[in-house]
């Protein structure tokens, strides 16, 4: 898959760089992201909405992908399942740590960048390997008052957005996004785009509402 710089064993430590400049580990993290079921999050000044598909094995009941972090925060993953749930748990203890240190609600990009320099961290450390896992973390700034989404990808990199999409079929789930996404859009607008969008990924315009997560949150639900 990853052409010389596979077969030359540049792949076998996280903290090795191949000639070309690349942590191949690191990369196949990101492939480990992709092979996830879709995660979707979408804001607009007006609302942010997470979404995901859930993926049913056998007598399983669903494995769910959104995780509340505070009052004003949730996070959706792709990726591995173990990997997801760490760092959700390490997610809550840094807002909460945050909350009984300042008295203050933490706020997004500094949880998200948080998490990123320790997701980052597995990507320079030998014994170790990086997280199979990206994150979208939503919700209601409490500086700003205004809906945020931040990507964090399998390298520890932090990225604010409008709307992103993670996963198996991310990328016809972001066309479809880039198609569709308005600027104006109130939360049941969003609701709607975000289950289209997973249909589009799915392939079936009649998949059950019932196999598609979602969350929301809108300034106004929301007191600091």
């Amino acid at each position: 898959m990853f052409g010389s710089a596979q077969s030359m064993g540049y792949d076998r430590s996280a903290i090795m760089y191949s000639p070309e400049g690349r942590i191949i580990q690191t990369e196949y993290a990101r492939e480990a992201m992709k092979r996830g079921s879709i995660s979707i999050a979408i804001r607009t000044d007006k609302a942010v909405v997470l979404a995901g598909q859930l993926r049913t094995v056998d007598l399983d009941l669903p494995n769910y992908k959104i995780s509340k972090i505070d009052e004003h925060i949730s996070v959706i993953f792709s990726g591995y399942a173990a990997d997801g749930r760490v760092l959700v748990n390490r997610s809550r203890i840094e807002a909460q740590v945050h909350r009984l240190s300042y008295g203050t609600p933490m706020d997004i990009v500094g949880l998200a960048t948080r998490i990123g320099d320790y997701v980052q961290l597995y990507t320079q450390s030998g014994g170790v390997r990086p997280f199979g896992v990206g994150l979208l973390y939503g919700g209601i700034d409490p500086v700003t008052k205004l809906p945020k989404v931040v990507f964090v990808n399998p390298g520890g990199g932090v990225i604010s957005c409008k709307a992103k999409a993670i996963g198996d079929g991310e990328t016809v789930a972001i066309k479809y996004l880039k198609e569709h996404y308005k600027e104006d859009m109130d939360v049941e607008q969003l609701k709607e785009l975000a289950i289209a969008t997973i249909r589009e990924v799915a392939n079936d315009p009649n998949l059950p509402e019932d196999q598609i997560e979602r969350w929301s949150l809108t300034p106004e639900t929301v007191k600091f």
